[in-house]
């Protein structure tokens, strides 16, 4: 009996082991190597996207640090346009020129330019030259021409001032305030006087008052300077002679022209007379020869340059066409500047710049 009591009290000494359970930390359980782990990998990952975004390629910069650039830097080395500024300036000269032989508003273009104050700048970017002209019209703030040029091909321009642009580009250039150099062309001579031939058709607008810039220049200059009166026969002229005949019409261009070639300051009260008169209509042969004979004009010379007006006027046609003349008035002044009556002076002194 006492050996069992022994044996039970044995099995009673014996205790199950005990499982502890702590409670779950701030650090989600995490102790301070693993967490030091984690802030390092964080790190790292911002590191590498630090170093692959400053890696990319810079986008163009015209920085010119350091840099003795005409025409600017792009990533830090200067840029060099196929084309210079000299020669887009030329090309847009051309451009302003070949306005003038567009039948309309445009065609003052020329003649109204500062080329003088010309802009001109090269946009790396694009391959282009952008090029501005001011314009010398009547207005409470500054006009532009402004132009586009692509810098492979300076024939793609895009003008800014309209939508109209010339056909074809011919090699005529404005060189300087109203005042176009035609090319190919020479001077008359170098003999003096200079010789300006003012084109004119009397049924355009404005083409007898224009004649009062004729007589004033003839004043100023003098014997320095020959004028001649050329006769252009324009749609105005046609319009005309559907109404009237040609024969009739062309009266008015005949005492024009040979009223011209009158010289004691007798052409310049003939045009003060027309102009006192005309009304941009048909004027007859009568009312033509008292405007003749209040003038003073020689009735002999008058009759004679009159009857020979015809074979006058082809020749004048194909002059006209010769030099490219466009439309009514026109000045051409020593065979090769182009001008309008209100630039005139402008080509008289751009051609021989002694007699300014």
């Amino acid at each position: 009996m006492a050996k069992t009591k022994k044996s039970e009290l044995s099995r009673n000494d014996i205790r199950e082991p005990s499982i502890i359970v702590k409670p779950i930390a701030r650090l989600g359980g995490l102790d301070n190597i693993h967490m030091a782990l984690l802030v390092l990998v964080v790190i790292l990952i911002l590191l590498l996207l630090f170093v692959s975004y400053t890696a990319r390629t810079p986008p163009p910069s015209n920085t010119t640090s350091g840099l003795n650039c005409t025409y600017g830097a792009v990533n830090g080395s200067c840029v060099n346009p196929i084309h210079n500024a000299s020669q887009i300036r030329h090309d847009v000269e051309m451009l302003l020129a070949n306005y003038g032989a567009i039948n309309g508003s445009v065609s003052v273009l020329p003649y109204t330019s500062n080329v003088a104050a010309m802009s001109i700048s090269y946009l790396p970017s694009s391959g282009s030259w952008y090029v501005s002209v001011p314009l010398s019209v009547q207005s409470s703030k500054p006009v532009y021409f402004s132009v586009l040029v692509n810098d492979r091909d300076t024939s793609q321009m895009v003008p800014f001032i309209q939508t109209v642009k010339p056909g074809s580009i011919n090699s005529n250039y404005v060189v300087s305030d109203g005042v176009i150099r035609i090319a190919n062309q020479t001077s008359c001579g170098t003999e003096k006087p200079l010789n300006v031939y003012w084109f004119v058709d009397p049924y355009a607008p404005g083409g007898i008052s224009t004649l009062n810039n004729l007589t004033s220049l003839e004043s100023h200059f003098g014997s320095n300077v020959n004028f001649s009166v050329k006769i252009l026969f324009t749609q105005y002229y046609q319009q005309t002679a559907q109404q009237y005949g040609a024969n009739k019409t062309q009266v008015l261009d005949a005492y024009l022209f040979c009223a011209s070639r009158q010289g004691n300051g007798k052409f310049s009260s003939f045009v003060s007379n027309l102009d006192s008169i005309y009304t941009n209509a048909y004027v007859a042969p009568a009312v033509l020869a008292n405007v003749s004979i209040n003038a003073g004009l020689n009735a002999s010379s008058m009759n004679s340059c009159l009857s020979n007006f015809a074979l006058v006027s082809t020749a004048q046609i194909e002059q006209a066409k010769y030099y490219g003349i466009p439309s009514s008035p026109a000045v051409l002044t020593d065979c090769q500047y182009l001008s309008i009556p209100q630039t005139a002076r402008q080509a008289i002194c751009y051609a021989n710049s002694t007699l300014c």
